[in-house]
Formats: C-alpha cells, sequence, structure tokens
C-alpha cells in the first residue's frame, strides 16, 4: 500500500525545519557562545513560534519574570504570555514581566546534554513554583485542570527546545531521574530536540501521551526527523495555549508598601443631592 500524501500542513513545516536548519548552520559563525546562544533563540521566534503559536498568547524572548513575594527568576530565553501583559521593564530585546501573566517558558540549548538537561529542570522547576496571586479573580470561576488538580489559573508550562543533543534514551532517563520526587506541576512539560525527536509523558491509565504530566505518569521517547518532528510540536502548542485565559492583573499586589507620595490637604465631598423618587412621579 503506497504512503498516504503528507498534508499541506505538513509540506509547509518541513520546509520550515530546513530553513531553521540551514539558519542553525550559519549562526555556528559566531564565535562567542553567548552570542551564538542569543542568535538561535531569536531564530526559533522569528522562524517558528511567531507563526505557530495560537494568537490567544505572545512569544517574546530574552526576559526576566517576577511575583509578588520578591521571587525574580535568571533570564528566561523564550516567554510565552498573555497579550495584555504590561511590562514592569522593556528595553529593545528584555523585559521584566509579572508571573501572574505568564503561560509558559521554553529554554534553548544549541546542544542538550544531561548537564544542560538537568540545570534546565531546575530551572523550569523554580519559575513554576513561583506564586500567582494577583488577580482581580475572575466572577465566572473559571479553572484549569492540569497535573492531576483543578487550578483558578492557567499554571506556567515549561518546555526545553534544543537544536541537536544526546540521544533520546540518555535524556529521557536523565529527565525521570531529575524528575523523581518532583510535583508534576513542577517538572518539564517536554523536550525537543530537533536532530533527533522529543520527548513527553505518557497517562498513568492507558500510557497515551499526554500534554503535561499527571501523578504516576510514564515518559515516551519518539525518534522523528526534523521535518516529523515540528508537527506534533505545533500540537503540543496548541493545546496548551489555545484555550489560555487569565484573570485581569491586580497591578497594585506588587506595590504594597511602596510610598505614593505625602497628602498635604484633603478637601471634604460635596454634600449628596437628594435624587427624586422616580416612583412618586
Amino acid at each position: 500500500m503506497p504512503d498516504s500524501e503528507p498534508s499541506a500542513l505538513a509540506k509547509i513545516l518541513a520546509s520550515v525545519a530546513d530553513r531553521m536548519l540551514a539558519d542553525f548552520k550559519a549562526s555556528g559563525i559566531a564565535k562567542h557562545r553567548g552570542s551564538k546562544g542569543t542568535v538561535r533563540e531569536a531564530q526559533l521566534l522569528s522562524n517558528f513560534l511567531r507563526k505557530y503559536l495560537p494568537r490567544t498568547v505572545v512569544a517574546e524572548h530574552s526576559g526576566e519574570v517576577i511575583s509578588t513575594d520578591g521571587q525574580v527568576s535568571g533570564q528566561c530565553d523564550i516567554l510565552i504570555m498573555d497579550p495584555d501583559t504590561p511590562p514592569f521593564w522593556d528595553e529593545e530585546d528584555y523585559r521584566i514581566v509579572p508571573n501572574e501573566c505568564l503561560y509558559g517558558v521554553i529554554e534553548v540549548k544549541s546542544f542538550l546534554d544531561s548537564e544542560e538537561l538537568r540545570s534546565a529542570c531546575t530551572n523550569i522547576a523554580r519559575l513554576k513554583s513561583f506564586p500567582k496571586t494577583a488577580y482581580h479573580w475572575d466572577k465566572i470561576g473559571r479553572t484549569r485542570w492540569a497535573y492531576g488538580k483543578s487550578w483558578q489559573y492557567v499554571p506556567t508550562v515549561g518546555l526545553i527546545f534544543a537544536y541537536d543533543g544526546l540521544n533520546l534514551e540518555t535524556l529521557g532517563e536523565t529527565l525521570k531521574e531529575a524528575s523523581e520526587g518532583q510535583p508534576p506541576e513542577l517538572r518539564v512539560d517536554s523536550i525537543w530536540v530537533l536532530n533527533k525527536g522529543f520527548i513527553n509523558w505518557s497517562s498513568p491509565t492507558n500510557a497515551i501521551i499526554d500534554v503535561s504530566p499527571e501523578p504516576g505518569a510514564g515518559i515516551v521517547a519518539f525518534d522523528a526527523t526534523p521535518q516529523e518532528m515540528l508537527m506534533p510540536l505545533v500540537a503540543h502548542l496548541n493545546s496548551h495555549f489555545t484555550t489560555a485565559w487569565m484573570s485581569a492583573l491586580k497591578i497594585t499586589d506588587y506595590m504594597p508598601n511602596d510610598t505614593w507620595g505625602r497628602c498635604i490637604k484633603a478637601w471634604p465631598p460635596s454634600p449628596q443631592i437628594a435624587r427624586p423618587d422616580r416612583d412618586s412621579e
């Protein structure tokens, strides 16, 4: 039986993968490691994320995240945020944003080895632990089911994207070790290696791929060409972010003890003018 014809989207994403690989190779000309990393993060953003992320979110390159209890993240490679996020600092290609507005973070690696993976797991777990409390809570009472529990907000998703890396069996074993003893909501949600394939979590009940780890979840690795890998990545991003929502940010929670100035005079309010009783008219 002949192979079925690839879908139009598959053909488009195959050409995107070719472009990403070509740009990755070209960026190797940069001699400084930091410069290479910055270029490759920007390439992922421009070639792929800004084109294929749902329009319910925005992706930005490089920044920090802060929370109401004073925690500050390290530098994040790519931030996925609510479109209405007010930047507390936005200068050229760097920003500081409130944690409540953050939907996801992506750590980008040129080559993913076990040491880089452990470090990324630690960074993502710390960021995921930041509190999200500064909201004018939605009266509708929406909730989000993820990681085996219900949330009043969209919990932060943590992904790792690499252009190349160790074999998937080694990376999967490292992810398993790094995740032991962690609550599901603090774990890395998925790993994507353009030249190798991808690693996801599987359901503890039927072994079907889950978009995020549930309690007791397994780990599954898929070998894939670059042209094949972008298809499940698009589906994965769509599953996470198409239905993303946020109650309005309560920005005053970020300034609880700050001085707003000194009152020098106050004028009493005007007397209330009695309104006529409409029923008597």
